[in-house]
């Protein structure tokens, strides 16, 4: 009786297995038809989607979508996922970083194009909608800027600043509680990601009048500006010199004067020149060393995301104009002359939250409550055994700060 349970068991196992291998084939085959050609408009790429133990190829060219089941030769990313996350991927149920914190699912290669591609078709069984994530490029200030506009139109606008090195890829996990609430702007800072990387100097006042520009071309009269690091001073930048554009500011461990030189120097050896051809196991120690300076606990993030997380970095470093726009940022963060910032910062009058990561070794939180009394109209957190990215290490508790810091304005 025992080995007849045992083989039913089996079998209900199997015929579920092929049941989720049928959904998935009639998803994939379905994209065609969900395919949103306008959302594709300079878009040419093929990619892999390893479902179980089944591979399907998507490609994006001229305007059409088409799959087929097999291997591509050479893909510019590979999606790896079970059956039942990817389906509800599809639906629009679960955001694809979710799952790649989570570990349900794995990206190699160009992670701006994976997260691209699902902006690219309609969820199955509902269409494209407002708090789902939309990719554009704008013309800003004779820059291209590649952005992620999502939330409704008429919702209070909040831009998301990231720092020194990332991405806007670096927010979306972030990003879910206020989709649905609120009008969410979230570029790549000129210089950064898939944003136009100008010969120019790379200084808070130039990513301010930069982001003003965007709030003009967006339509956001007054944003809440969220900044972590670079993109904090940044952000305290765009407040003192255009506060009619600034509403409130969300500060994550920002990258004000005092930082500490030693570790901001051990960065410059994690671009050499020849970072394309770094070998795959010194990328792993290279994501080891720089996680190693932002988080108290690298561990938060699961061995795909930092993978991920490692093709990126390379992917976008390998070209000299992204290491010219990196180091020159670098150059002026590490030279900004402590009084004249410190003057400005009593013109700063809008509400303002300062968190802070007590364990941060690249800016000391002696720094905090410094910013905080010099901020008019401010309130400081900090938080215990936590690094210089809050937003990662901490990310539930940053959430629920956000959602009740926004919901003042």
């Amino acid at each position: 009786m025992d080995g007849l349970k045992g083989n039913l068991t089996t079998v209900a196992r199997r015929l579920e297995q092929v049941r989720s291998v049928s959904a998935v084939r009639e998803r994939i085959r379905s994209l065609p038809k969900r395919f949103r050609r306008k959302a594709a408009e300079g878009v040419a790429a093929e990619w892999e989607l390893y479902v179980d133990d089944t591979v399907f190829t998507i490609s994006v060219i001229e305007g059409a979508c088409h799959v087929r089941e097999g291997p591509s030769l050479a893909p510019t990313f590979t999606v790896t996922a079970d059956s039942e996350t990817w389906l509800v991927i599809d639906a629009g149920a679960l955001a694809p970083p979710d799952a790649l914190r989570t570990g349900k699912l794995a990206v190699r290669g160009n992670l701006d194009m994976a997260v691209r591609m699902q902006t690219l078709f309609d969820p199955f069984e509902r269409k494209h909608g407002d708090s789902d994530v939309e990719q554009v490029d704008l013309k800003v200030a004779g820059d291209r800027l590649s952005i992620y506009l999502y939330g409704p139109p008429t919702g209070q606008p909040v831009l998301w600043l990231h720092g020194l090195g990332a991405t806007k890829v670096s927010w979306l996990p972030n990003l879910t509680p206020f989709a649905e609430k609120y009008r969410l702007i979230v570029p790549d800072l000129p210089g950064h990601g898939e944003s136009d990387k100008p010969r120019t100097d790379y200084t808070p006042r130039f990513f301010a009048r930069s982001m003003r520009k965007l709030l003009e071309a967006v339509g956001a009269e007054e944003a809440v500006v969220v900044g972590n690091s670079m993109g904090g001073r940044v952000a305290l930048e765009l407040a003192a010199r255009s506060p009619d554009r600034v509403k409130a500011l969300a500060l994550l461990s920002p990258a004000v004067p005092g930082l500490r030189v030693r570790y901001l120097l051990g960065f410059m050896k994690v671009i050499p020149t020849e970072i394309g051809v770094i070998p795959f196991p010194d990328r792993e120690r290279l994501m080891k060393f720089v996680l190693g300076q932002l988080f108290v606990h690298p561990e938060v993030l699961t061995e795909e995301a930092r993978l991920a997380a490692a093709d990126e970095f390379i992917r976008i470093y390998r070209h000299p104009e992204a290491r010219m726009a990196f180091f020159d940022s670098l150059r002026h963060v590490v030279t900004e002359p402590p009084k004249p910032f410190w003057a400005r910062m009593e013109r700063v009058r809008q509400p303002a939250l300062v968190v802070w990561g007590e364990q941060d070794r690249l800016l000391p939180v002696r720094l905090a409550p410094r910013l905080a009394q010099a901020l008019p109209n401010s309130e400081l957190v900090l938080l215990q055994d936590i690094g210089h990215a809050p937003q990662f290490e901490a990310t539930d508790r940053i959430n629920k700060m956000l959602v009740k810091f926004l919901a003042r304005f």
